[in-house]
């Protein structure tokens, strides 16, 4: 055969799946053609020259990648506004309020859009039905009131961490203090040594029940981890373990579904979720490979689990978990460059909120329609002005409340 015969063979030759790909990327494009508002005024030269090289960029990926390269991912990164210059955060799509970590202290951002400084702290949660905030300083664990910062109680402690509010009345707070887990009543009083030796990772009240005032009452439940990465469930008063799992991956995080039936261990890697009754096993989910989780958060309602994390490659994913199904395979939401940080969702479920330090944004996305995002910039110079650091980029620490009765 000769060479322009064979020349003219490849050329003509169809590429698998060519016609898949094609249709894929044609409807990538048209969705986000029709998402974007008609524009009145008349487009610049240079934008005009941008939108075609945008346009052109888009027609060589869908044509010359092979057939199942990541196409969507591209596609997003050309056409997704520039997060950079999104406009400052002025309202939430949904009911409630915001309790926001910064450089400067916690603040609290509420849904008309005004915001507050509670003071010089370090971390915050909400207490049940947002009626109080609990926070950390230095050497201190503080009881404040959102709206204006009046202080309730405080207590001293040695490095007081990762506070959490029991739901219902309120009657307990939780904190690390080193390596150890203690807790206090829900008035500053009775401050207790609970575990001396936990992991880094925040404790998780049993949601939708109330404490009892006294433990003569019944117990306070509490998840908690240990260093070998065992999940514990603790009487909170009394330090009775009611049960505990085997050994795993460290956990970065703890949380328990809406209904109190299932208890999550986030790692590094994995998703191991316990049957809350009696600690079993029911699955593990890997996260895909290459991909190291950075936040997660159960749903306010349901059995999905939502979870944040970065790759190898420098981008970061945003997941969707349906753990009620037999077995659970994670939904991609969202791919972006740089580093996702934190997820949280709205009290209604309708929203998960994912900080992108990169791009000193958060994102607002329904999961329903993960195409629909509503981006808000200057997000560290809102909170956080005059912090250039990556470690100030300030985080979601709340979305007050959920059915649980904490944000």
């Amino acid at each position: 055969m000769r060479a322009t015969e064979l020349r003219r063979r490849l050329r003509d030759a169809p590429i698998p799946e060519e016609h898949e790909a094609r249709e894929r990327g044609w409807r990538v494009v048209r969705a986000a053609y029709a998402e974007r508002r008609p524009s009145t005024a008349r487009a610049s030269a240079p934008r005009r020259l941008a939108i075609a090289l945008a346009g052109a960029a888009i027609v060589l990926a869908v044509v010359l990648t092979p057939a199942g390269a990541k196409v969507v991912d591209f596609v997003r990164d050309v056409v997704r506004p520039n997060a950079k210059e999104a406009k400052p955060l002025t309202s939430l799509p949904a009911p409630g309020s915001l309790l926001v970590e910064s450089q400067q202290g916690p603040w609290v951002f509420h849904r008309d859009g005004s915001q507050r400084l509670l003071g010089d702290y370090r971390q915050a949660t909400w207490s049940p039905n947002g009626v109080f905030v609990a926070a950390t300083s230095a050497h201190q664990l503080t009881a404040v009131e959102p709206d204006t910062g009046t202080v309730h109680w405080s207590i001293n402690g040695r490095h007081p961490t990762d506070p959490r509010w029991a739901p219902g009345n309120g009657y307990r707070v939780a904190y690390r203090s080193g390596s150890s887990m203690r807790v206090v009543a829900g008035d500053g009083t009775h401050d207790h040594l609970l575990d001396a030796n936990v992991a880094p990772a925040p404790p998780a009240w049993r949601p939708a029940t109330n404490c009892p005032p006294t433990s003569a009452s019944g117990p306070c439940v509490l998840a908690l981890a240990k260093p070998d990465g065992a999940v514990r469930m603790v009487d909170a008063d009394s330090g009775k373990v009611l049960w505990a799992s085997a050994a795993g991956p460290v956990p970065r995080l703890l949380d328990w579904s809406a209904h109190s039936s299932l208890v999550a261990a986030l790692s590094a890697a994995e998703l191991r979720v316990f049957s809350a009754a009696d600690g079993s096993l029911i699955q593990t989910v890997r996260l895909p490979a290459g991909m190291e989780a950075t936040d997660g958060a159960f749903a306010p309602a349901g059995k999905s689990f939502a979870v944040t994390g970065t790759t190898r490659h420098g981008r970061s994913k945003a997941l969707l978990i349906p753990l009620a199904a037999a077995r659970a395979q994670p939904r991609s939401l969202l791919t972006d460059p740089g580093a996702f940080t934190d997820v949280t969702w709205s009290p209604d479920g309708h929203w998960l909120l994912i900080a992108w330090r990169k791009a000193g944004a958060w994102l607002f996305l329904n999961p329903e329609h993960p195409g629909h995002i509503k981006t808000a910039g200057q997000i560290s110079r809102q909170f956080s002005p005059g912090t250039t650091a990556p470690a100030g980029f300030p985080r979601p620490a709340g979305w007050c409340c959920t059915q649980a009765g904490t944000g």
